[in-house]
């Protein structure tokens, strides 16, 4: 558990130094994009997944293969010197947290926030434009909702906003109602035996 925040916190640390560079840069709207790309191949390739992990390739090795990637990608300038830092620092296996971190801090900045939402059934337009609308009343921000189907959520939404998760899935009422049968509460029993005495 102490690694993994250990993780966290150089991920944080790496995704502020990118952020405050492409904001002295002009460069935020690119790095973004660059970042979306980023976090679409992590989530997309198994081979690109098992790269960054790879510990067995030497820095250099680590830095060319970023490097060809970065452009095949067409990532800007400050994206492919900060890909290439990583590599030669052996920080690429945190990528995945550094990505979430920094995409975090530029939402912020722009005074939005990013909603996981998870649903049994896909959504339409219309019903994720009204999650959007509820959720930007309630938190007084723009809100980007990103969509995830499981169907083992039987129906309902389960909605993630950083720490915060909102479950009112068929499931999640489900486990509350058998919680709530298995261990009946010990005086409202008392009463009732007291009723019928």
């Amino acid at each position: 558990m102490a690694g993994q925040t250990g993780h966290q916190d150089i991920a944080r640390r790496y995704a502020l130094a990118l952020f405050e560079l492409a904001k002295e840069q002009s460069r935020l709207e690119l790095v973004s994009l660059d970042l979306q790309s980023l976090k679409d191949m992590i989530a997309e390739s198994e081979d690109f997944r098992k790269f960054i992990h790879n510990a067995s390739l030497r820095r250099s090795e680590e830095a060319q293969v970023i490097a060809a990637l970065g452009e095949k990608a067409q990532f800007s300038n400050v994206m492919q010197k900060f890909l290439g830092t990583l590599a030669m620092k052996r920080r690429l296996d945190i990528l995945p947290e550094i990505v979430a971190a920094a995409q975090a801090g530029i939402a912020r900045h722009k005074g939005e926030v990013t909603a996981q939402v998870i649903s049994a059934q896909a959504l339409d337009a219309a019903q994720v434009a009204h999650i959007a609308v509820a959720l930007k009343k309630v938190l007084g921000m723009t809100v980007k909702v990103e969509l995830q189907q499981d169907a083992d959520i039987m129906g309902g939404l389960v909605i993630q906003i950083g720490s915060q998760r909102i479950d009112s899935s068929v499931r999640a009422k489900l486990e509350r109602l058998h919680r709530a049968l298995k261990n009946p509460n010990v005086s409202s029993d008392k009463t009732k035996m007291k009723e019928v005495a």
